[in-house]
């Protein structure tokens, strides 16, 4: 049994497990082999051009994890503010920022609690972050204070890399193997449970002889669920895209990112 609340810092999923695990040679995308600078760099690129950002926009990257995308936003002009749960990813965050001598603001806050009001010019949710509540209502909670965060006029971007059409039709992985940058390697293994709309799956990682895992359940949105839940907060406009070129969404595509204008 998954415990519901995997998330919190307490259960260690999040953290030096997950930042650790996050480090292959390979990279995180099966098919194209990029390590994680490279990805933050691509994925960075994209959020500037899909949200429309400028030198000093403002933007709230939640959760931030260990702030990547935060810390490289900053260098491109942008005023940043990451929030997230968990104490050791904020602290790496704020060192990291400090050491390459970028500014932002690292703030520790739960998604379905933030209050802030018509602060930001863009709001981000990054790599699969979207539905991690037992609760359906405490994920349409976190939409609608992404929604109250954001000026009039404002986006909300959502990234995922869990198309559930694509999912159904056979394409993911539920087994895969990568070696560690640091040493060892990370076993994950998934599956898609259609009728909790869930995807389930579990992270071991293998080092010096030692072996640790813990397990996770994320709830999966099809671009028209996801439409109907952004419309239901107030967004006015959802656009979906299948890369961070912009790139038309397809269902044959691995890779979701919705745009919401406020």
């Amino acid at each position: 049994m998954i415990k519901s609340n995997w998330w919190e810092e307490k259960e260690g999923f999040f953290g030096e497990f997950y930042k650790e695990g996050d480090d292959s040679t390979e990279g995180a995308y099966y098919d194209r082999k990029l390590n994680r600078e490279e990805r933050t760099r691509e994925e960075i690129s994209g959020v500037i051009k899909l949200c429309e950002l400028k030198k000093n926009s403002k933007v709230l990257d939640c959760p931030c994890g260990w702030g990547r995308h935060s810390i490289e936003l900053s260098k491109n002009g942008i005023i940043m503010t990451g929030a997230d749960l968990n104490s050791y990813e904020l602290k790496v965050a704020k060192q990291e920022a400090k050491r390459q001598k970028v500014k932002v603001r690292f703030v520790k806050k739960d998604m379905r609690r933030i209050d802030y009001k018509n602060q930001f010019d863009a709001v981000m949710n990054m790599w699969y972050s979207f539905g991690f509540f037992e609760d359906e209502k405490d994920n349409i909670k976190s939409l609608k204070n992404f929604y109250n965060a954001l000026k009039p006029g404002g986006r909300f971007l959502m990234h995922t890399h869990k198309n559930v059409p694509w999912i159904v039709a056979g394409n993911s992985k539920e087994y895969e193997k990568r070696k560690l940058r640091k040493g060892g390697f990370l076993r994950q293994i998934e599956f898609y449970e259609p009728r909790s709309k869930r995807n389930y799956g579990i992270w071991i990682l293998e080092k010096n002889g030692s072996v640790s895992f813990r397990d996770y359940f994320v709830r999966l949105y099809t671009k028209e669920e996801f439409t109907g839940m952004c419309k239901k907060v107030g967004f006015k406009k959802v656009e979906f895209y299948s890369g961070w070129d912009g790139e038309k969404y397809s269902k044959e595509e691995r890779t979701m990112i919705a745009v919401a204008t406020k």
